[in-house]
C-alpha cells in the first residue's frame, strides 16, 4: 500500500499546491489594492466552497486515473482504497487549513485596510447556529468552523468517490448516459421534484409531512439544538456509509 499511497499523495500534493498557490495570489492582490487604494472595498469570498469543489474533483479524478493503474501494478483492491482514503483525509484537511489561514489572513487585512471580512464556507453554515456563535468563545467557533470545512470537503470528496467508481463499474455502452443523467438528476430534477412536494397542497403533501417532521425532530443537522456537532456527526456517518458502497462496488468492479 505504500507505494501506491506515495504515488497518490505525490500527485495530489502537486494539485493542491497549485490551488493553494492561486487562493493566495488572489488574497494577496486583493489586500494589495485595499490597502494601497483606501477607497477601494474588496474582498475574496467562497473559499470554503471553491475547496469544497477542488476535493470532489480531486477524488473523482483520484479514482477514474489510478484505479486502474493500481490493479494493473498487482496492487490490491483494498490497498488501492484505503491508500485513496488516506490521501482523500489528508487534501480535506489541508484545505481546511488553507480555508483558515486565508480567513485568519483577511481578518488581520481587515483591521489595516478597507478589505470585508470574507463569507466563507464556515461562516455560511455557522448563520444556521446563531446561539453557538453567541454563546462560544472565538477559539471554539474556529475549531469548529475547521472542522465544520473538513468533514464538508470530506462528504463531498466521498460523493465524487463514489460517481467515479459507478462510472468504472457500468458498462461502457451506458457511461455517457450517466455522465448527461447524474447533473440533470442532482442539479434539476431532484429540487424541481422535492419544491413540487414540499409545497404543493394535495395528497403529496400530506405523505411528505410526516416524513419531514420526523427530519425535523431528529435534528440530524443539529440546527434546532443549536449545536454544529450533530452536523459534524451526521456528516461523519454519511461519509463512512458512502465509502462502504463504493468499496463494495470496487471489489466488484472489473478492469479491462
Amino acid at each position: 500500500m505504500k507505494k501506491i499511497m506515495k504515488y497518490q499523495l505525490r500527485d495530489m500534493l502537486i494539485g493542491y499546491a497549485v490551488y493553494a498557490a492561486v487562493m493566495i495570489l488572489l488574497t494577496a492582490v486583493t489586500i494589495s489594492v485595499s490597502v494601497i487604494n483606501s477607497n477601494i472595498n474588496l474582498s475574496v469570498n467562497g473559499n470554503g466552497f471553491s475547496s469544497v469543489i477542488f476535493c470532489f474533483a480531486g477524488a473523482i479524478a483520484m479514482y477514474k486515473e489510478q484505479c486502474q493503474l493500481a490493479i494493473q501494478n498487482s496492487i490490491s483492491r483494498k490497498d488501492f482504497f484505503r491508500s485513496s482514503f488516506y490521501v482523500i483525509t489528508i487534501l480535506c484537511l489541508l484545505c481546511a487549513f488553507i480555508d483558515l489561514v486565508l480567513r485568519g489572513i483577511s481578518l488581520g487585512a481587515a483591521l489595516f485596510s478597507a478589505e470585508t471580512v470574507n463569507f466563507d464556507l464556515s461562516s455560511f453554515i455557522f448563520l444556521f447556529y446563531p446561539d453557538f456563535l453567541e454563546r462560544s468563545s472565538a477559539a471554539t467557533v474556529t475549531i469548529a468552523g475547521f472542522f465544520i470545512s473538513f468533514l464538508t470537503c470530506m462528504l463531498f470528496a466521498v460523493l465524487g468517490f463514489l460517481i467515479a467508481g459507478i462510472y468504472c463499474r457500468i458498462p461502457k455502452k451506458f457511461r455517457t448516459f450517466y455522465c448527461i443523467a447524474l447533473p440533470v438528476l442532482f442539479c434539476g430534477l431532484t429540487p424541481a421534484v422535492s419544491a413540487f412536494v414540499l409545497f404543493s397542497p394535495g395528497p403529496l403533501h400530506n405523505v411528505m409531512e410526516p416524513l419531514v417532521n420526523l427530519i425535523l425532530f431528529l435534528d440530524l443537522m443539529g440546527t434546532a439544538s443549536g449545536s454544529p456537532f450533530r452536523g459534524m456527526l451526521t456528516f461523519t456517518v454519511l461519509s463512512l456509509f458512502m465509502g462502504w458502497i463504493c468499496y463494495r462496488i470496487l471489489k466488484k468492479t472489473e478492469i479491462a
